[in-house]
C-alpha cells in the first residue's frame, strides 16, 4: 500500500503508528520541563500537546492546511509571528520533506526568544527502516542524519541541548522482549534508529552598554578590541 503523506504512513501503517507514539511520548518528556510560556506546534495537528502546558501558557498549532486542531493556517518558511514572541516550538518532522531547509529553520529561529527551544523530531536518513518500509511512501522525502541536522541547526544559532535515538522494531515482532530492544538499540546501534529526536535552544550573547555608560573613556586596549561595536 503506498501513502500520499507521510502523516498517512505515520498513523496508518503498523511500523508508522509505532515511531509516532514514540515520539509523541519523546515530545512529553521534553515539554514537562518547558510547559510555561508561549508555545507553537507546527504541522501535525493530530497529535495534541495541550494538556502538558500550564493554564497561563498559550498553546497553539499552525499548520499550512485548515482542520479542527489548527489554530492559524500559514507555511513555515513565512511565520506570521513577531520577532522574539515564542518560548518552544514544536516541529515534528519539520526537515524531512524540505529539500532547501535552511529559510525555514532561519524564521524558526528568528520568532524564538533567547533561550528559547525547539523539538524536532524526524526520520534517520540511516536506519535500516528504509529498507523496509520507504518504498510505501510516496511522498517525496530529503531526509538526514541526526549529526547533519544539528549541524545546520547550529548555523542559524540553535544548538543541541539533547537528543534520542528511537524506533528498533515493533512489538508485533518483539513481544514483551520489545523495550529491551529499544533499550539495546539506543545504547549499541543508535545510528540504525528509524527516528531522532532534538532538543535545540537559541543561544545569543547580545554585547550592549548601559546609557550611562556610553560616555566612558575606554582604555586604548579594550577601545581597538571594541572597534566596529557601535554604542548607542
Amino acid at each position: 500500500m503506498s501513502y500520499p503523506q507521510l502523516t498517512d504512513w505515520l498513523t496508518q501503517h503498523a511500523f508508522g503508528a509505532y515511531l509516532s507514539s514514540l515520539e509523541q511520548q519523546f515530545i512529553r518528556q521534553k515539554l514537562a520541563v518547558l510547559r510555561f510560556g508561549t508555545i507553537m506546534q507546527c504541522g501535525f495537528s493530530q497529535w495534541q500537546f495541550k494538556e502538558v502546558f500550564a493554564a497561563e501558557s498559550e498553546y497553539l498549532v499552525q499548520n499550512n492546511h485548515a482542520d479542527a486542531n489548527v489554530a492559524v493556517v500559514a507555511e513555515n518558511n513565512f511565520l506570521p509571528w513577531a520577532e522574539q514572541s515564542v518560548d518552544t516550538i514544536i516541529w515534528p518532522h519539520g526537515l524531512d520533506t524540505l529539500s532547501a531547509p535552511d529559510e525555514t529553520i532561519a524564521e524558526m529561529a528568528r520568532i524564538l526568544v533567547p533561550g528559547g527551544h525547539l523539538i524536532l523530531t524526524g526520520l534517520n536518513v540511516k536506519g535500516y527502516w528504509r529498507l523496509f518500509y520507504q518504498r510505501g511512501i510516496s511522498i517525496s522525502l530529503h531526509l538526514l542524519s541526526a549529526s547533519a541536522a544539528v549541524k545546520r541547526m547550529q548555523r542559524i544559532g540553535l544548538f543541541l541541548e539533547e537528543g534520542q535515538f528511537m524506533g528498533y522494531g515493533i512489538p508485533s515482532c518483539y513481544g514483551t522482549n520489545h523495550h529491551t530492544i529499544e533499550y539495546m538499540g539506543n545504547r549499541w546501534w543508535p545510528h540504525l534508529a528509524a527516528i531522532y529526536g532534538l532538543v535545540l535552544v537559541k543561544r545569543t550573547i547580545p554585547l550592549t552598554l548601559m546609557p550611562q555608560n556610553t560616555n566612558l573613556i575606554l582604555n586604548p586596549v579594550s577601545n581597538m578590541a571594541m572597534k566596529g561595536i557601535e554604542l548607542d
